[in-house]
């Protein structure tokens, strides 16, 4: 019995040796073939490895506006649709420029304008924009201190622009290029925490300035009807200081508004004019509360005259409307102040110029010649089995058998 398994075994070995040394034999048989493919194809990509691209590497460093709050860049780049809605997620005004630098529509303004679809001869915008995006990188400059404070947590402020093209002059002039046209882009888009303030800070004052008037021509005409012209000297003191508290009030209210649009309620100042808020509050309660009770220190002769109520709610909302517009007005200005001397000013620390030495790449790397000959091999054999297996079915019978009853012209 263990001689049958030891013959059996013998045969199976036999057999798979046998079908080993038919696969040799095949490429043994198309030799020639398989050489006349591999070797050409070999020669051919080895040739291309002395080829060497030749270009030009132009680039410029710019430095980002700074103290622009993480809050406002994460607001901006969410209406931009460059940042999902995720909390705790921190960009910088770099993060922000950068993203604005990689972004469709900006690329395409730096394609338009140097003509860059005849430069690479192609029509297709994608296909443009994805070479154009190949010859440009975009990345902090990391220099031997930058990246030591880069690995100490430490992001470098300054954006590095390079561009490579096969023409020195041209290869400057993009990068030149580049960098004003964010200038331009930035200059077109409401980027600034102080741009968006002073545009809410003016829509406020024309509604304040309007409601103003209206408090004026009221009192006007109720003065005019009634014939009082003012009350006591010791209520409008009071009055006047009632209105100031509340004016002061709906201001910071706008101002924590303001600050609640691009940042969070943890933040610092966000907390810090909310306790204003709440001071501020509490001691118009107290003035009020006093003022019912006529237990005001300005006033000790006790409540004001019932037959001044009604020209002291008016004079209270006049004066309040008052103050509130004189508080907006100090903001409005301040904010346009602010504005102008804190715009999105974007600095270049190294103008790009026409480079003097050329730069080398190979384009064809000696991976991708080995690669290329290792597939032209493997693509020569499996030319040759099948040439052999058509071979082999021609000379065979009953595949001609098989063919005469697969043909419509066979009669049945």
């Amino acid at each position: 019995m263990d001689t049958n398994i030891n013959n059996k075994t013998d045969d199976g070995q036999k057999e798979d040796d046998t079908h080993f040394l038919d696969y040799l034999i095949v490429l043994a048989k198309r030799k020639k073939l398989i050489l006349k493919i591999t070797l050409p194809v070999a020669l051919i990509t080895f040739l291309l490895t002395f080829f060497k691209y030749t270009f030009y590497h132009a680039e410029t460093t710019i430095l980002p506006p700074q103290g622009e709050s993480r809050g406002m860049a994460n607001q901006f780049m969410r209406d931009l649709g460059f940042l999902p809605e995720v909390s705790g997620t921190n960009y910088t005004r770099q993060d922000l420029l950068v993203e604005i630098l990689k972004s469709r529509t900006f690329n395409d303004r730096i394609i338009e304008r140097f003509k860059l679809r005849n430069y690479y001869g192609i029509k297709d915008s994608e296909k443009v924009r994805k070479m154009f995006l190949e010859d440009v990188s975009i990345e902090p400059d990391l220099t031997e201190e930058k990246r030591t404070n880069l690995l100490r947590g430490r992001q470098s402020p300054l954006i590095k622009i390079k561009v490579v093209n096969d023409n020195a002059n041209r290869a400057a002039d993009i990068a030149n290029g580049i960098v004003e046209e964010l200038k331009i882009f930035i200059k077109n888009l409401a980027v600034s925490e102080t741009s968006k303030k002073r545009l809410f800070f003016e829509e406020q004052l024309k509604q304040a300035q309007e409601t103003l008037m209206k408090s004026e021509d009221d009192m006007k005409t109720f003065q005019q009807s009634t014939g009082l012209l003012t009350a006591e000297t010791q209520t409008e003191i009071v009055i006047k200081k009632i209105a100031d508290l509340q004016a002061q009030i709906i201001a910071k209210e706008i101002e924590l508004q303001i600050m609640k649009s691009y940042s969070t309620v943890s933040n610092p100042d966000v907390q810090r004019v909310e306790e204003t808020v709440k001071a501020f509050k509490n001691e118009l309660a107290k003035l009020e509360a006093n003022e019912r009770n006529g237990k005001n220190m300005l006033i000790p002769t006790g409540t004001i005259p019932s037959l001044g109520l009604d020209y002291k709610r008016k004079f209270r909302q006049l004066k309040f409307n008052e103050a509130l517009y004189e508080i907006l007005v100090k903001q409005y200005e301040l904010a346009k102040v602010e504005e102008s001397r804190d715009p999105i000013l974007i600095q270049v620390i190294d103008k790009a110029i026409p480079p003097e030495k050329k730069s080398t790449i190979r384009k064809f790397g000696m991976k991708k010649a080995l690669a290329t000959t290792i597939f032209a091999f493997f693509f020569s054999c499996f030319l040759s089995f099948y040439l052999e297996f058509r071979e082999r079915t021609g000379k065979n019978e009953r595949m001609e058998i098989l063919k005469g009853y697969l043909s419509f012209k066979n009669k049945m």
